[in-house]
C-alpha cells in the first residue's frame, strides 16, 4: 500500500494529461492520481477513493482553476451511464487528445523513440453526434414498462436511456416503438426482481446510407405473441427490413448471438452502401460502428499501401473483408482471411454483388490461412485487429513471410505500440494517422504503415 496518502484525503493537484479512459491524470509526490472527468491543465481539490501502489484513483471536490475547454454534456444520462467519456471536453480538443495518447504509447511501450511528427492529426468526424450505426441494449421491465438502457461502467446497475445522442436517429426511434409493442403484446423484459421475462436485449442495426433497418430479439424464452409484435413493428417502422429471433437464456453468458436464431421477417442481410459498394450485413456480421468514419479509415489503409498491380495482399481479420472491397482494383489478388463463418458468408455475398472477382475469403485462422499460401509472394499485409492486438504468434508469422509493407489498424494505442516493440526491428515506421471513430468516447483508432528495412 502507498504510504503518502489514504483514502479520503484531500489533494491539491494539476492535471497534466488525458488517460486512455478519458481521465484526467495529475501527480502527487510523484505518484499518478487517476481523476475521472478532470480536464488537462486543470487546478483541482480531489478526494482521494481508492490506493494503490503505484497508482491512486480521486474524484473531483472543486475545480479551483477550470479549463477554458470545458463543455456542459449534452446526455442526460451523461454520468450514470459510462458510455461516453468525453462529452465535458471541446470536440476538437478531444482529437488533439487522442493523438497525444498514442505518442504516449509509442513513448512508454514501443521500445525505441518514435518522431513525433510520424504521428499525424486526428481526422475527426464531420458530425459527431447520432454516428452510432448498431446498438446493442439490455432491456428490463421495471414498474410495470419495458426499459432499454444500459448497465452503469464497472457495475450491473441498469441505467435507463430514453435518447441516446450518439446512436443513429433512426436506432433510437425504433427501440422506442419496440419498447411499446412489448408493453402492448405483454412480451415482458427481463424482470430483475422476479427473474421472469421473455426478452433480455434488443439490437438494432441501421444502414446509414440506405435506412434499412435490421431488429434481433434476443430471447430468454420463447413467446407465441411475437410474430404478432413483429407485424405490428414493421408496420409502424417500414425501414424495419429484417427481424431475427435469437435464443440465448444464459444470463452469466456475455455476448448477444447463438447458434439458434431464426428469421421472422423479411431478409436475412440489411444492405449498406459505401464507397459506391454494397455492404451485405447479417445480423452478428461485424461492420464498423461509425459509417462515415469507417470510409476514411479504409481509404486511409488504402492511401498509405500504394498498391501496385502486379502486387497481391492480405486482408487479416477481415470480418466482412471491407479493406478487400476497397483495394482490390490496385491489386493483382487480394486474399481475406477470417475465422468467423457468417462473417465469410457476408463477406462473398457483397464481393458477387459488386462482381468483385480477384478476392478469395479464406475462412481459416491466420497460421493456416498462411500455410496454404506459402507458395505465393505476398508483398502487402494489412490487419485490423481486435484491441488485443496482433500478438506474438502472428508477429512471429508475418515475419517469416517478410512482406514489403504492412497496413496495421488499431484500436489500442498500447497494444499497436507493444507489437511495434518487435516488428520495429526489422520493419520501419512510416506514418500513423489517427482517426476518430468513436466521438465522445476514450477509444482512439489509428492507421499504420510500416515497410521492410
Amino acid at each position: 500500500m502507498n504510504e503518502h496518502i489514504k483514502i479520503d484525503d484531500l489533494l491539491n493537484i494539476s492535471i497534466k494529461r488525458m488517460g486512455i479512459n478519458g481521465e484526467g491524470i495529475g501527480y502527487f509526490n510523484k505518484l499518478a492520481i487517476f481523476v475521472d472527468q478532470a480536464l488537462p491543465d486543470e487546478e483541482l481539490t480531489v478526494r482521494v477513493t481508492e490506493v494503490f501502489d503505484n497508482r491512486a484513483i480521486a474524484k473531483i471536490e472543486s475545480i479551483n482553476k477550470e479549463n477554458p475547454d470545458r463543455r456542459i454534456p449534452f446526455c442526460p444520462v451523461y454520468e450514470e451511464c459510462g458510455g461516453c467519456q468525453t462529452q465535458h471536453y471541446d470536440y476538437k480538443k478531444t482529437l488533439e487528445e487522442k493523438r497525444h495518447i498514442i505518442l504516449k504509447a509509442f513513448e512508454r511501450y514501443a521500445g525505441q523513440k518514435i518522431d513525433e511528427n510520424i504521428v499525424k492529426k486526428t481526422i475527426g468526424a464531420d458530425n459527431p453526434m447520432n454516428y452510432r450505426n448498431k446498438a446493442s441494449l439490455p432491456v428490463q421491465r421495471i414498474k410495470g414498462k419495458t426499459r432499454i438502457g444500459m448497465y452503469a461502467r464497472n457495475s450491473n446497475r441498469f441505467v435507463f436511456i430514453k435518447d441516446c445522442p450518439v446512436q443513429n436517429l433512426l436506432i433510437n426511434q425504433i427501440l422506442a416503438t419496440t419498447a411499446l409493442l412489448m408493453d402492448e403484446f405483454q412480451m415482458d423484459a427481463f424482470d430483475p426482481r422476479t427473474r421472469r421475462g421473455y426478452v433480455r436485449s434488443l439490437v438494432v442495426r441501421v444502414s446509414e446510407n440506405l435506412k434499412q433497418a435490421q431488429v434481433s430479439f434476443i430471447m430468454l424464452k420463447k413467446s407465441t405473441r411475437i410474430e404478432e409484435l413483429v407485424t405490428k413493428l414493421v408496420e409502424k417502422e417500414p425501414n424495419v427490413v429484417s427481424v431475427f429471433e435469437v435464443m440465448n437464456p444464459d444470463m452469466k453468458k456475455p455476448g448477444y448471438f447463438t447458434g439458434d436464431m431464426r428469421l421472422l421477417y423479411g431478409k436475412e442481410t440489411i444492405e449498406e452502401k459505401l464507397n459506391n459498394q454494397s455492404f451485405l450485413l447479417k445480423p452478428e456480421a461485424f461492420f464498423q460502428l461509425n459509417t462515415a468514419q469507417a470510409d476514411k479509415f479504409y481509404k486511409e489503409m488504402k492511401r498509405l499501401a500504394a498498391l501496385k498491380p502486379h502486387e497481391t495482399a492480405i486482408d487479416a481479420y477481415a470480418g466482412i473483408a471491407p479493406v478487400a472491397h476497397y483495394i482490390y482494383k490496385d491489386a493483382k489478388h487480394v486474399y481475406a482471411i477470417e475465422m468467423d463463418e457468417s462473417a465469410c458468408d457476408s463477406a462473398r455475398l457483397s464481393l458477387a454483388k459488386n462482381n468483385i472477382t480477384n478476392v478469395s475469403v479464406l475462412q481459416s485462422d491466420f497460421k493456416r490461412a498462411l500455410s496454404g499460401l506459402k507458395e505465393k509472394k505476398i508483398d502487402v499485409m494489412f490487419f485490423d485487429p481486435p484491441r488485443v492486438g496482433l500478438g506474438d504468434e502472428t508477429i512471429d508469422l508475418v515475419l517469416k513471410v517478410m512482406p514489403q509493407r504492412i497496413i496495421y489498424g488499431s484500436c489500442n494505442p498500447s497494444t499497436l505500440a507493444k507489437d511495434l516493440n518487435v516488428l520495429l526491428r526489422s520493419y520501419r515506421l512510416i506514418e500513423t494517422v489517427p482517426i476518430d471513430m468513436f466521438p465522445y468516447t476514450s477509444l482512439v483508432e489509428s492507421v499504420s504503415l510500416l515497410t521492410l528495412k
